[in-house]
């Protein structure tokens, strides 16, 4: 070959890799407007998922009318649900699409007791389903390969639902995730949450008269004092950064009885969960000190953990470019002097922020999700600046206009967000190697998490009566009784008590018998198994 052929031969293969760097280019932008015009398109849906979540303001494990709007939107999109994920009655994860890469969009579905909606999930959940169902249709359209995957959290608020749903496996697959936040800036996150174990420290004593036997008595309370001087001078020999707080949650009936019982319920919180470990088996050690010093018995109750977040600025920077395309919201005159007239002043930021790391001194349960794979959160102006989050305001804008279009703005950047993970390889590898960077040295994940059983609300509209009845109220369950649908009762463990086929959907109410018996106050499980066979862990009962 000539050197005239070779020179030609190069200049031809440049041309060639050009162009097709041009057209991958020029197919995601493509893709990008055919996602922002579906989700300007559904802009109504927005808003409807936004303010049906703001009136329900269910609270943690209690989500039931949540869960079955948003599963039920999902599933007419054309996505396929995994109901009860990681075997909580609310919580559940949406699927579409085959093979890689697999892109996860996180949300959260709780309000705060007594507020509502004041840290604005019913905002993240409405823009996070609309965004999937826009990056799904721009895959459809352009014939994208790729996976989405939604995961609907319930209880973020009060218990560690996340962690749960990683510990079961529901993120193994996953490449990316991305989220959006209600704030009242335009950022995105990446940088850490502290570890954290949630731990109850139970003693049992012996109760006597306080002042004319107390040589009688063993005090439990003495136990938890001395356990929590021990904690307290522990804290000189832990990092500095380690922060421990603590409630004494049983101090006894009176002053004149020496305490059989008493508890206190710890948060050792720290910058990674080795340090938290670490920690943990110290005040462990403290606990079983105070109990050997007093006579009195221990048993370390509730337990649970949460990891730290990782975090991944190479994801974040790209989380802000995306908020960059497509813009923060805006708002009319006549829109802000409506938002004056609800008593809030001012007008959300329209100012773009880079994104800053450091370390939070505050825990997150979407921090074990950050150790199975990259994740990072934007946040999109949806309240005033100076509004404080769990708050009425907060509430207050999260349901009204503020918060509308701040949730449909952030359905279109999370659109775009997506689509540059999937459809440009080398800013998915980029994010995917700091990830594996960060996490290079790291112990291997082990879930820590878990949700005591007395902390699940009675499934609505079930009642079971000792020794052996059950009794469906219609109008109060969260289901639509059809013939064929199946109601199971089982207990703890899982042994069935007794199976319903229902018959006559138009009742008010169906009673049934259990083939076993229950005895009032167990508590047993209920599993709804709709007539097409898909199948739905209720939640808990306690019979009467």
């Amino acid at each position: 070959m000539t050197k005239l052929q070779v020179v030609s031969l190069t200049v031809v293969l440049l041309l060639f890799c050009t162009a097709a760097a041009f057209a991958g280019e020029s197919q995601l932008e493509a893709a990008k407007a055919t996602a922002i015009g579906f989700a300007a398109d559904h802009a109504d849906l927005t808003v409807e998922l936004a303010q049906t979540l703001w009136n329900y303001a269910e609270v943690g494990l209690n989500e039931y009318q949540s869960y079955v709007y948003v599963r039920d939107v999902l599933k007419d999109a054309g996505f396929s649900i995994i109901q009860s994920a990681a075997g909580i009655p609310t919580c559940l994860v949406a699927t579409w699409g085959s093979g890689k890469p697999v892109l996860g969009i996180y949300a959260d579905l709780d309000a705060l007791p007594g507020i509502g909606h004041g840290c604005g999930h019913n905002l993240n959940t409405a823009a996070g389903v609309v965004a999937a169902m826009s990056i799904k249709h721009a895959m459809e359209t352009h014939s994208i390969p790729g996976t989405i995957k939604v995961f609907i959290n319930p209880a973020e608020e009060i218990w560690d639902v996340a962690p749960l749903v990683a510990a079961a496996g529901h993120y193994a697959d996953v490449d990316v995730l991305i989220s959006f936040h209600a704030d009242s800036q335009n950022t995105a996150e990446f940088g850490s949450t502290m570890a954290m174990d949630h731990v109850e420290y139970k003693f049992k004593g012996k109760a006597a008269h306080a002042a004319a036997a107390p040589e009688m008595g063993v005090s439990a309370l003495d136990a938890v004092e001395l356990m929590n001087i021990a904690v307290n001078y522990l804290r000189e020999h832990l990092i500095q950064e380690m922060r421990i707080h603590y409630v004494i949650t049983d101090g006894g009936e009176a002053p004149n009885i020496v305490p059989a019982t008493a508890a206190s319920r710890y948060f050792i919180r720290g910058p990674e969960y080795p340090d938290v470990a670490y920690a943990r088996k110290r005040i462990d050690d403290c606990a079983k000190a105070a109990a050997l010093a007093t006579g009195a018995e221990l048993e370390i109750g509730f337990s649970s953990g949460i990891y730290n977040k990782i975090p991944n600025k190479a994801l974040a920077m790209l989380g802000v470019e995306a908020i960059d395309a497509i813009g923060p919201a805006e708002f009319t005159a006549e829109e802000i002097a409506a938002m004056e007239a609800l008593g809030i002043e001012g007008v959300p930021s329209q100012e773009i922020s880079e994104p800053s790391g450091g370390l939070s001194f505050g825990s997150n349960p979407i921090g074990d999700v950050t150790w199975n794979t990259p994740t990072a959160t934007v946040n999109i102006a949806t309240w005033v600046p100076g509004t404080p989050g769990h708050s009425e305001a907060s509430a207050l804008q999260s349901g009204s206009i503020y918060g509308l279009k701040g949730a449909i703005t952030a359905s279109k950047v999370l659109a775009v967000w997506g689509l540059e993970l999937v459809m440009n390889p080398e800013a998915l590898a980029e994010v995917r190697a700091e990830f594996e960077a960060r996490m290079e040295g790291l112990p291997p994940y082990e879930g820590k998490a878990m949700i005591p059983l007395s902390a699940y609300p009675e499934a609505p509209g079930i009642l079971v009566s000792a020794p052996g009845k059950v009794k469906l109220v219609t109008g109060s369950t969260a289901f639509v009784e059809t013939i064929g649908d199946q109601i199971s009762i089982a207990t703890l463990e899982g042994d069935e008590l007794g199976r319903f086929t229902v018959s006559d959907a138009a009742a008010d109410e169906i009673v049934f018998d259990l083939d076993g018996e229950v005895s009032s106050g167990q508590q047993v499980k209920v599993t709804y198994t709709a007539a097409d066979g898909d199948t739905w862990f209720y939640g808990y009962v306690h019979a009467q």
